[in-house]
Parts: C-alpha cells; sequence; structure tokens
C-alpha cells in the first residue's frame, strides 16, 4: 500500500497579508482536507485521442512495453517528486510493480492508478509543507552539518523515512539561511518562510483533475521525446497567444510571490502601461468586472488570475492594487479598458550601433511567430537607408518558432534555394525551398546565438553559415532538431465540452541541414566563440531524457556565396586581441568559472557561518566585476552590491563585439584577403556534413562581383 510518512496536521490557520487588505486564504487542517481527484468525463476522450497521436502518428516508433512503462513512471515520479524527497527506494520499487496500471493508463485509458498516485503525492506533500511550517514556528538552528545536494535528479531516492525527514531538515534550514543572508532578521525570515509554506499548503486545496490529468499525459509525451506534450485548455490558449504575438487583455505580465498576485512588466501601448497608474512590483489583491461581480485573488493560483483579468476588447476591469514604498503601504483602484494586446516587445526589432566610426546594423529577432519576414525586411529597410556597413541578427535566447517563417527568413538573404532538409517518420526527405529570388540585404552578415537558441533559429543559422552567407559567432545553440506540429483535440461534435479539450505538441519529423546533418543534440556551433552564459551541461538537448538521436543524411544541391572558413583566423585574431583585456568578457569568464566551482563541490553546507563566508567571497567577486565595468563607462564606484539600481543595465559586451567582428567582416571582404581566379561565386556544390565547408572554388574571378554581392556598403 501507498502511503505517507510523518502524519501531521496544522492547527486553524488564519492568514493576514501585512497591507491594508486583510483576506483568508483556506490552508488545510489535516490530509482529510485535500482534494480526492479523480478523471472528469472529457478526460476519458482526451485520453484516447492522445494515445492515438503519440502511438501512431509521432516520428519515433513507440514500443508499449514494460521498459516504456517504466519510462513513464520515471517521467511521472520527476514531476511528482522532483527533488526525491517525498518517496523512499522501496515505494519507488512498489510503484515500477505497477507497471501493468500504467500501460492501462495509456492503452486503455484506465486512469485509475495514476489518480492514484497524484492523490497520494498530495498528502506526501502536505506532510513536507506542514513539517516546514511547524520547523520556523521555533527557532532555527542554523549551524549545522547538514548538506544539501545542488542537483538530486541522479540521485538515489532515500532508503528510509528518516533520511527523507533529515533531507527536509536540510531543506527549510536552507532557506532560513537565504532568507537571514538576504538581510532578513530572524523573526521576519521565519515568518516569511511560514507564509510562504502556508500558501503552498492552501494551494494544494486548490489543485483539480485537470492539473492531475495533464502531469500524467506530460509524464506519457516525455517519456517518447522532450517536445512532445499535451497542453491543457489554458495551456493551449497561450500558446496560441504566443504564435500571434497578440491576446486581448490588459497587457501585464504577472507572477506570483506567496500568496500575491504581481505585476513583473507592463507591455508598451497596452491599458495598462498607458494609465500610468501601475507600476512593476504592484500587487493585485482583488479584480472587480463590470456588472459589480468581485473577487478578492490573495491566494488565487495565477492561472485563476489572469482568467479574471484577461477578457474581450473594450470591456472593462477595476483591479485593486497595493504598493509598498518606503516600509509604507498604499492601496488604490485601477480602471482600465481591455483592449486587443500586440506583443510588441516580442517583435523583430532593428537599430544602429555606432562603433569606431562605423554603422552596424542589428536586428533582434526574439521568436519565429506569424509574419516574422515581413517584419524583418521592414526594419531591414529602415537600416538600409542609413547606409550600414554589415549587419548582425541576434538570435540570443530565441527558442523557435513557426518553421515557415524561418524559411521566408532566411530567404532574404539568399536568392533562393534549399533552407533545410525534414524527413518524416516514414523516411521521405522534402527539402523546404525559399523560392523567392529577391534579396533583401546583399552586404556582411554576422549572426549572434547563444546556448537558447533553438529550433527554427537553428535553421537560420545553420543554413546561412552553409550557403557561406553568414559568420555565425557566440555559443554552440541548443540542439533541438526536431519538428513538432500542434494539434487541437476536440472535434465539432464534442460540445458541450469542446473547451476543456486542450491540445498537444508531438513530433512528426526531424531536420536536417543543407549539408545533410542534423542539428538534433549537437546544435549549430560557432566560427567564433563567446564565453558560456550558462551552464551548457544542464542546459541543451543533450540534457533533456529521452532526446532524439543525431544521424544525417545525404546533403542537397545549393549555390554557395562565400568560403567562410577561409575568413575566420584573421576575425578570430582580431576578436582575441580585443577582448584580452576587454572587463565585461573577463568578468563573464570569472563569474562562470566561479559557478562551475561551486557546482564540482557537488553539495552546499546547510551552515550559517560557512554560507556567510561564501556569500562574501561571491559578494566580493561580483562587486569588484561591477565596479570595474563603472570605472570603464566613467560612473562612480559602489560601497556595496545593494548601491546599483535595480533597473541599471550594463551596455550589451557581447552585442558590442558583434558589431565589431562584423565591421571587420566587411572590411576583410572589401580587402579580398580571399581570392581565386577560376570559379564564378554561384558554381553549384553539395558538401558532406561531416567536412568542413571547403569552398575554396566559389570565390569570384572577378574581385567586383564579390563586392557588389557581398562587399561593404
Amino acid at each position: 500500500m501507498l502511503r505517507f510518512p510523518f502524519k501531521l496536521t496544522l492547527g486553524v490557520l488564519l492568514l493576514c497579508s501585512a497591507s491594508l487588505v486583510q483576506a483568508k486564504l483556506t490552508v488545510p487542517v489535516s490530509a482529510d482536507m485535500l482534494p480526492d481527484l479523480s478523471p472528469e468525463e472529457q478526460h476519458y476522450t482526451v485520453c484516447s485521442r492522445t494515445a492515438n497521436y503519440f502511438l501512431r502518428s509521432h516520428y519515433k516508433a513507440v514500443r508499449v512495453d514494460d521498459a516504456f512503462a517504466d519510462s513513464v513512471i520515471e517521467r511521472y515520479l520527476s514531476y511528482l517528486d522532483y527533488n526525491k524527497s517525498l518517496y523512499t527506494q522501496s515505494e519507488v520499487d512498489e510503484i515500477h510493480q505497477n507497471r501493468s496500471r500504467i500501460l492501462d493508463a495509456i492503452v486503455k485509458c484506465d486512469l485509475s492508478y495514476p489518480y492514484e498516485l497524484y492523490n497520494d503525492q498530495l498528502r506526501r506533500r502536505f506532510a513536507k509543507y506542514s513539517y516546514f511550517v511547524d520547523f520556523v514556528k521555533k527557532p532555527v538552528q542554523a549551524d549545522t552539518r547538514l548538506t544539501l545536494e545542488y542537483d538530486r535528479k541522479d540521485s538515489p531516492y532515500f532508503a528510509t523515512d528518516d533520511e527523507i525527514k533529515q533531507m527536509w531538515t536540510a531543506e527549510i534550514t536552507n532557506e532560513y539561511i537565504n532568507q537571514v543572508l538576504s538581510g532578513k532578521t530572524d523573526k521576519a525570515a521565519r515568518d516569511r518562510l511560514k507564509r510562504r509554506y502556508e500558501t503552498a499548503l492552501g494551494r494544494l486545496v486548490q489543485i483539480n483533475s485537470e492539473d492531475a490529468f495533464s502531469t500524467f499525459e506530460n509524464a506519457f509525451a516525455s517519456a517518447i521525446d522532450p517536445h512532445t506534450s499535451y497542453l491543457s485548455p489554458d495551456d493551449s490558449e497561450n500558446f496560441n497567444d504566443d504564435i500571434n504575438l497578440s491576446l486581448e487583455g490588459i497587457g501585464a505580465v504577472l507572477t506570483s510571490d506567496d500568496e500575491f498576485t504581481v505585476i513583473n512588466e507592463l507591455m508598451p501601448g497596452s491599458p495598462a502601461e498607458l494609465s500610468k497608474k501601475l507600476k512593476p512590483k504592484d500587487k493585485i489583491v482583488g479584480v472587480r468586472q463590470e456588472d459589480g461581480s468581485y473577487d478578492d485573488i490573495i491566494g488565487w493560483r495565477l492561472t485563476d488570475v489572469v482568467k479574471k483579468i484577461k477578457g474581450p476588447k473594450g470591456t472593462k476591469v477595476i483591479l485593486d492594487i497595493e504598493r509598498e514604498a518606503n516600509g509604507q503601504v498604499k492601496s488604490f483602484q485601477v480602471e482600465l479598458t481591455r483592449d486587443k494586446i500586440r506583443l510588441q516587445d516580442r517583435e523583430a526589432k532593428g537599430e544602429i550601433k555606432e562603433l569606431d566610426g562605423n554603422k552596424i546594423g542589428v536586428i533582434t529577432i526574439k521568436s519565429f511567430y506569424t509574419d516574422l519576414h515581413k517584419d524583418i525586411k521592414r526594419e531591414l529597410d529602415k537600416l538600409l537607408e542609413t547606409g550600414i556597413k554589415a549587419l548582425v541578427i541576434d538570435l540570443r535566447s530565441n527558442g523557435g518558432g513557426l518553421l515557415p517563417e524561418a524559411i521566408m527568413s532566411t530567404g532574404l538573404f539568399i536568392d533562393e534555394g534549399p533552407v533545410v532538409q525534414v524527413r518524416d517518420a516514414v523516411g521521405t526527405v522534402l527539402a523546404q525551398t525559399d523560392d523567392d529570388p529577391s534579396v533583401a540585404y546583399q552586404g556582411p552578415l554576422v549572426v549572434l546565438i547563444n546556448r537558447l537558441s533553438a529550433s527554427s533559429s537553428e535553421i537560420m543559422a545553420a543554413a546561412l553559415r552553409d550557403y557561406g552567407r553568414a559568420l555565425i559567432i557566440g555559443d554552440t545553440s541548443f540542439g533541438k532538431g526536431t519538428v513538432q506540429q500542434n494539434r487541437p483535440l476536440s472535434r465539432v461534435y464534442d460540445a458541450p465540452l469542446a473547451d476543456k479539450f486542450g491540445s498537444i505538441h508531438y513530433t512528426i519529423a526531424k531536420f536536417y541541414r543543407i549539408t545533410g546533418g542534423s542539428t538534433q543534440l549537437k546544435g549549430v556551433t560557432p566560427d567564433i566563440f563567446f564565453p558560456p552564459q550558462v551552464d551548457n551541461e544542464e542546459i541543451g538537448e543533450r540534457s533533456e531524457p529521452y532526446a532524439l538521436p543525431w544521424d544525417k543524411i545525404k546533403p542537397t544541391v545549393y549555390k554557395g556565396y562565400l568560403n567562410i572558413d577561409a575568413y575566420t583566423p584573421e576575425l578570430e585574431l582580431k576578436h582575441q586581441a580585443r577582448i584580452k583585456d576587454n572587463i565585461a568578457f573577463n568578468n563573464m569568464k570569472s563569474e562562470m568559472d566561479r559557478y562551475l566551482m561551486r557546482k564540482a563541490e557537488k553539495v552546499l553546507p546547510v551552515n550559517l557561518t560557512e554560507r556567510r563566508v561564501m556569500k562574501q567571497s561571491d559578494d566580493d567577486l561580483k562587486l569588484k566585476n561591477i565596479n570595474a565595468r563603472l570605472k570603464e563607462m566613467g560612473e562612480p564606484q559602489l560601497k556595496k552590491l545593494s548601491d546599483l539600481d535595480d533597473d541599471f543595465e550594463f551596455p550589451d559586451a557581447m552585442l558590442e563585439e558583434a558589431c565589431r567582428i562584423a565591421a571587420d567582416f566587411s572590411d576583410a571582404i572589401a580587402a579580398k584577403i580571399y581570392k581565386a581566379e577560376d570559379t564564378p561565386i554561384f558554381t553549384r556544390y553539395s558538401l558532406a556534413d561531416t567536412q568542413p565547408a571547403d569552398n575554396s572554388k566559389l570565390a569570384p574571378a572577378d574581385p567586383e562581383a564579390e563586392k557588389n554581392k557581398i562587399g561593404a556598403n
């Protein structure tokens, strides 16, 4: 039998915010108050349709056997118990003995066992959070010999309940230490943690059947590959908003902070921003509709708050706001008229960077959304009017989006030809081609990527590099080389439940470069590397469980431009000379080195005295690095880290260096540092992905031909 350790109950808890608005949050005082979840009517149909698509239409052939059941259980437990602090190893073994019930849930949609596990997990979590609340009611012994692993995903489950309880003690003591190190007094630290976990307990009561269903379906999905997923009705709506860069509402990005809903960001041009009454960090504590109905939203789930605030264009909503300033809390109301919100901060944006007397154009692309290629063309036209010397396309942290937009956006920089090859589940390979012979920009081109550049970003960067059209700089990209399809699960005959069906996102094909190699796992490798900004061992397709493998197919035929390899040695030398004493680049390296050093230690001491020393060492390094940059800018030095304004931003050193490299690239082309005498620039050729791009026969016999096609303005 499944069970949960440490049967704890709480005394009756009344949560009152420390603000002018007093509100109750329903907190369970015993495990009996938690919901006993079961599937809803639509879930059986959704389960059946999801399994049909995942098992019959997915790129990866799935064998539904005991081994696959174990994979699903592993993924399900990673969602239910992400840091392995709820179940012992023997209990996990018992769950794996129920493989047949997991398989029944997948193929027969008998969801009883997944729901049994989910309900059991709620009670275990209740026990843990209750333990945390009781723990901080008393003085905390913070100088312990306990340690806490930085990452337990690859660690074994504990053998006994006592070991689990010891980890709970280490976790909550560590959180207390973090609060004290952030400047809170003992009482303030314990009050904050008590409030946080009372809120967490309250949210257990708010969990519903869709949460349980979604968790299991996503365990099933991610056991196939990491980019296959089930989207709940709310997630489906958010996905569509993101792809179309539009929604209807007030235009505020919200987040949760304990029991409060907090404004994180105001979208430019939105009703929230245009009101001039709202600011980031404002708390929304109540929502009133046009019909007079009112909801006190303290303690609500964020998704439920969003439903109350969003609404059709032209309708009104009144928000009760609390703002803290100088230790005082001000309460006021703001009436807003909902409108169609265009997510303009996500649109492609062009700008001019003037460095060392050069005008370099920059186009920043944050995602591949509907009509992106039109926005790029618009921004390009503006930049070209200024007489730019070269262009940088900034694809950093661009997670991808629509494949057709990647094709059309790439096509703006080549005359015509294949951009990417796509192979489906039956092995059919089709080249996705730009058929438009027009070229929006013919000058020197640099593409800036990082570890979070993925999918469509990688397609664009890889194609421009393989054509010899662009120099790639930055960090190796994410390595997502798979194609997903989004499909709604409802049918016209599903009314009145159609709006409860959600959608699925599943892999139907793989991407391959025009040279034949996949971007899967390997990503796109830069010609010139910048210091990494994230841990590349933790971020990227290689770190994802059940990621599809790398492979290659035959290269396709395409027409090349320049031999980029011939330019990179001199560009690399100039780059290295510049960054040798570059404060920003040296800071990036020192901070990453410090992070990797801490990670290598594997465990964190749960000891306030030791942690003060560690924090002081880290703060000293940060302060030293910040002051070095401020000095370079001619700004006054800081005495302590807290003196730096929250909204202060340093210049983007990576983008500045990218622009300097682009200028060097332009000069190199104009100086004809690479010449050949016998072959015009558009000779057709094919390259194997396993070989470097040797385009030595592609340079023009006529020097003016190169200048006109790729040369500097």
